[in-house]
């Protein structure tokens, strides 16, 4: 059962991939429209791939697929992240300077970056697959959203935020035109799932051991969990955290975008990270 499902991420980070490949060669060719610019000719016609928003998928490929209902999509900048990897004493609590790091998102998504990092600001700046800057969110204090990046013109986009000095972030951002909705994680085959109807997905990460709370917290504000996923953080755990993490990953539907980051930070602050 284990060896199946590490299969099975193998081929979702290697269709992901794929696609990743795919829009890079596309925007590349003189035949067709820079990302920068808005075309009635998409860089590419479809994006032939399932949506999956699973917890433990995006953990192990650091890598999130969206569907053509989802219209926002909130990244989250995990705390302890500004830490680069080989240091003595592991601090970070994963290894992704983003949550996801990359993601597959239809064209018009609108997408915020949560600063879940206690205590440090970071400022992104998204480039286009020339290299061009092209959205730069300024700073982002912890604990607070970014300006919203809208994905209005297919292509790669590729972004980056400093952290400790030597530490540079990176992740990107796939925009195509995507066949399928999100269906619920809970309930894959069912597409008249409350996922399908949701127009908006973000993750947070909460201590595993107060994770009950967490979630009647989350479903209190009127955001829905859809899927978790528990792991063992690089750093050994904490006072206040355990060594045990989880990751959520949340939904939205017909909810105004900034109540739901209000949301996310009054919740975020009662996290016990620093």
């Amino acid at each position: 059962m284990h060896f199946n499902k590490i299969k099975s991420n193998h081929r979702e980070f290697y269709l992901v991939g794929s696609i990743l490949v795919l829009l890079l060669i596309a925007a590349s060719s003189p035949n067709n429209i820079s990302a920068q610019q808005n075309s009635s000719a998409s860089v590419t016609s479809a994006i032939d791939i399932k949506p999956n928003i699973n917890a433990e998928n995006i953990f192990n490929t650091k890598t999130m697929t969206l569907g053509n209902n989802i219209k926002g999509l909130v990244i989250l900048i995990p705390d302890e992240v500004h830490h680069g990897e080989g240091e003595d004493d592991e601090a970070r609590f994963l290894n992704q300077h983003f949550v996801p790091d990359n993601v597959v998102v239809n064209t018009g998504t609108t997408v915020v970056w949560f600063n879940g990092d206690v205590g440090h600001e970071h400022t992104i700046d998204v480039k286009d697959q020339r290299g061009n800057s092209v959205f730069n969110t300024g700073e982002i204090t912890d604990l607070q959203s970014s300006k919203p990046f809208i994905t209005a013109s297919p292509g790669i986009y590729n972004y980056e935020a400093q952290g400790d000095p030597g530490v540079t972030m990176t992740g990107s951002i796939a925009v195509g035109n995507i066949q399928y909705p999100v269906i619920s994680s809970s309930s894959p085959d069912n597409a008249n799932s409350n996922t399908s109807k949701s127009d908006t997905v973000g993750l947070i990460m909460v201590p595993t051991q107060d994770i009950t709370n967490y979630i009647q917290q989350i479903n209190s504000a009127g955001i829905t969990v859809d899927n978790t996923y528990d792991f063992k953080d690089l750093r050994g755990g904490q006072k206040g955290t355990g060594d045990t993490q989880t990751l959520i990953v949340w939904t939205t539907a017909n909810k105004d975008l900034n109540e739901t980051l209000s949301s996310l930070s009054e919740i975020s602050a009662d996290l016990p990270y620093s």
